[in-house]
C-alpha cells in the first residue's frame, strides 16, 4: 500500500506479522505439533533454571557462575549457528528490486525477520522465563538478552558479507575477531577467571557485533542488490575423472548432495575439533562437552541433512523405477547402496578424531557407532518411503534445511542423544533395537509392493 505521497506505506510490521505466524503458528498440523512440543519443552527447561537460581544457596561452591557461563555459552553458539545449521541460509532481499525502498531499509528489513526464527525465538522465551522466575539475577540475565541479540548480530553480519560477495572486506575479519573473543571470555567465565580482562572481553564480545551491524549498514548495505548479488548455485561436472566412472545413482547421488554433503562434513570437523578444544580446557570434564558432543560423533549429521530423504534428493530415478517396477526390492537396494557407505564414512571420521584428539578415557564411546548406525539407517528408510521431498531446485545451502522431513530429523536427533545419554548398556541396546525393528514395516511393504504406499510415494514424488 502507498501513501498519497508515493512512498511505499509500512510494509514492515506486515511482513514482521506475516513472518511471526508463519514461524509460530505454521499452517501445517504436523509442523505446527512440533513447534508447540518445543515451546511446552522450552518452558519446562526455563521454569527448572529459574527454580535452580532461586535456589542458588544449595549448590556446590562454583556451580553457579558455571551455570551463568552454561547460560550465555549455549544462547551465543545456538543462536550464532541458527542460519548456520543445519544448512547455511544466505541473506536475502525481502522486498523485490522495483520498489522504492533503498538497500539500506532492505537490510534493515532482513535483519529484523531474521530475528524472527524458531531456535532464536524458544531461547529468548527461555531466557524470559528464567528471568521472570528469578528476577534477582537480572543483571547476569540481562546480560544474558544482550548475549542472544549480538550472536544474532555477528550471524546476520558475516551472512550479509558473504551474501554480497564481500567476504574480503575488513568488516569480515572484524566480526570474526569479535567471534574469536566471544570465545575466549566464555572459556574464561568457565574457568570462572573475573578481572578487568575478563571484563573487557565480555564488552567487546558483546557490542563489537552490535557496533559492526551499524557500520556494515552505512557501509555494505548500499551494495544489497541483485547488481552485486552473486549466484550460489554451485554446479558438480560429473563428465571427467574418477566420478565418471561411477554407477549412475552415484553421480546422480553426488551431484544433488555434493553441497550437504560437505557442509555436513565440516560441521563434523568443526565440533569435534571444538569439544576436543573444550574438553582441554574445563580439565578433561566430559559434562563440559556432552550436549554437543553426541550430535558431532554419532553418524547422524549425514542423514538429518540428506539420508533422511534420499529418494527425495534421487527422485528422478526414483520415480522411474516406482513407474517401470513398482516397489520393489530394487529400490530398498538402492536406499542401502546409497545410504550405508555415506554412514560408514562418517562413523569412520568419528572414530579417528576421537583416537587423535580425545583422552583414553572417552574411547568406549567407540561402541555408540555402531549402535547408532543400525537405527539411523531405519530411520533414514522411514524418511525416504515414508516421507519423501522431491528435490527439484539447485541444491544450495540456502535451501537444504527444507530438503527433509522435520518430523523424521528431530526423531533421529532425539534417538541419538538418548543413546548417547542414557547410562545403561542395555537400555542402549532396547532402543537401538526397537528403533531398528521399526523398519520391518518399511521393508514388508516395499517387498511386498503395497499399493497404498506405492500410491503415496509416487504421488510425493511426482504432484508435491
Amino acid at each position: 500500500m502507498a501513501h498519497a505521497s508515493g512512498q511505499l506505506g509500512h510494509f514492515l510490521p506486515y511482513l514482521l506479522g506475516r513472518q511471526l505466524r508463519a514461524t509460530f503458528w505454521p499452517s501445517a498440523g504436523e509442523t505446527r505439533a512440533v513447534v508447540v512440543l518445543f515451546g511446552l519443552l522450552t518452558a519446562a527447561y526455563g521454569l527448572g533454571v529459574g527454580y535452580l537460581l532461586n535456589h542458588a544457596g544449595t549448590m556446590p561452591a562454583g556451580m553457579l557462575p558455571k551455570l551463568l557461563a552454561g547460560i550465555n555459552s549455549l544462547l551465543f553458539a545456538a543462536v550464532l549457528l541458527a542460519d548456520f545449521l543445519p544448512s547455511y541460509r544466505a541473506v536475502q532481499r525481502l522486498l523485490p528490486e522495483p520498489m522504492p525502498v533503498s538497500a539500506r531499509l532492505n537490510v534493515v528489513t532482513a535483519f529484523v525477520l531474521d530475528l524472527a526464527s524458531i531456535r532464536r525465538g524458544l531461547l529468548l522465551l527461555f531466557v524470559l522465563l528464567v528471568l521472570a522466575v528469578a528476577p534477582t539475577f537480572w543483571r547476569p540475565l540481562g546480560l544474558s538478552l544482550l548475549v542472544w541479540l549480538s550472536a544474532a548480530g555477528l550471524s546476520f553480519n558475516l551472512r550479509l558479507l558473504l551474501s554480497v560477495g564481500r567476504w574480503r572486506h575488513p568488516l569480515f575479519w572484524l566480526n570474526l575477531l569479535c567471534l574469536g573473543t566471544a570465545v575466549a571470555w566464555l572459556n574464561r567465565e568457565f574457568a570462572a577467571d573475573a578481572g578487568a580482562l575478563t571484563n573487557w572481553l565480555a564488552a567487546l564480545a558483546v557490542a563489537g557485533p552490535l557496533l559492526l551491524w551499524a557500520a556494515a549498514l552505512y557501509l555494505v548495505a548500499p551494495r544489497f542488490s541483485a547488481r552485486y548479488m552473486p549466484d550460489q548455485a554451485e554446479v558438480l561436472p560429473i563428465g571427467s575423472g574418477w566420478l565418471a566412472r561411477l554407477s549412475p545413482e552415484w553421480k546422480l547421488y553426488l551431484h544433488k548432495t555434493r553441497p550437504a554433503l560437505l557442509m555436513g562434513l565440516a560441521i563434523k570437523v568443526i565440533f569435534l575439533v571444538f569439544c576436543a578444544y573444550m574438553l582441554h580446557s574445563n580439565d578433561n570434564k566430559e559434562v563440559a562437552i556432552r550436549p554437543l558432543f553426541y550430535f558431532a560423533f554419532l553418524p547422524i549429521v549425514g542423514f538429518t541433512y540428506i539420508n533422511n530423504n534420499l529418494l527425495g534428493y534421487i527422485w528422478t530415478a526414483a520415480a522411474n523405477e516406482l513407474e517401470r517396477l513398482g516397489l520393489t526390492r530394487r529400490l530398498l537396494t538402492l536406499y542401502l547402496r546409497l545410504a550405508v557407505p555415506i554412514m560408514l564414512a562418517e562413523c569412520l571420521v568419528s572414530a579417528v578424531f576421537l583416537l587423535v584428539l580425545f583422552p583414553r578415557f572417552m574411547w568406549h564411546h567407540l561402541l555408540l557407532l555402531p549402535l547408532a548406525a543400525a537405527p539411523a539407517l531405519a530411520l533414514g528408510l522411514w524418511g525416504s518411503f515414508a516421507k519423501p521431498k522431491p528435490v527439484r531446485e539447485a541444491i544450495t545451502f540456502s535451501t537444504m534445511r527444507h530438503n527433509a522431513s522435520t518430523l523424521i530429523n528431530i526423531i533421529t536427533m532425539l534417538t541419538a542423544a538418548a543413546l548417547y545419554f542414557m547410562p545403561w548398556w542395555w537400555a542402549r541396546v532396547a532402543l537401538a533395537a526397537a528403533v531398528t525393528l521399526s523398519a520391518i514395516v518399511p521393508v514388508r511393504r516395499i517387498l511386498s509392493n503395497h499399493g497404498p504406499t506405492r500410491r503415496r510415494l509416487w504421488q510425493a514424488l511426482m504432484h508435491a
